[in-house]
């Protein structure tokens, strides 16, 4: 009965863990978030032209961008073992690749009719 009651509470401790992540789990985070944008700006400037519900949809996800990054330089401010982690993840290629598309999609919207309405 202690065994079963002592991996129970084992288990219990790393999945409470697990679940509060690190610096590799936040940028999973971020890269998910990169991802959900540059979908919806592909889409959106297709036709060259933003209409309002694609510039509330593209304003509100980086809002997100913005809001989930701050979070991350207050929790990893003096963090040094954190920056190395999170420089070793992201240079990983399938991650260099989401942020060039990220970054290709921020680029194309700019190009569109209603992009002074990006935030």
């Amino acid at each position: 009965m202690k065994k079963l009651i002592l991996l129970i509470l084992v288990g219990g401790i790393l999945l409470i863990l697990s679940s509060c992540g690190g610096p590799k789990a936040d940028v999973t985070k971020m890269l998910k978030i990169y991802d959900e944008y540059t979908e919806v700006a592909v889409k959106a400037s297709i036709d060259k032209v933003l209409d309002e519900k694609e510039i509330q949809e593209l304003n509100e996800i980086m809002a997100r961008i913005e809001k989930f990054g701050e979070e991350m330089d207050e929790k990893y401010e003096d963090n040094e073992d954190a920056t190395k982690e999170f420089e070793t993840y992201m240079s990983e290629d399938k991650n260099k690749e989401i942020v060039k598309k990220y970054t290709r999609a921020l680029m194309s919207l700019w190009g569109c009719e209603g992009a002074e309405k990006l935030k």
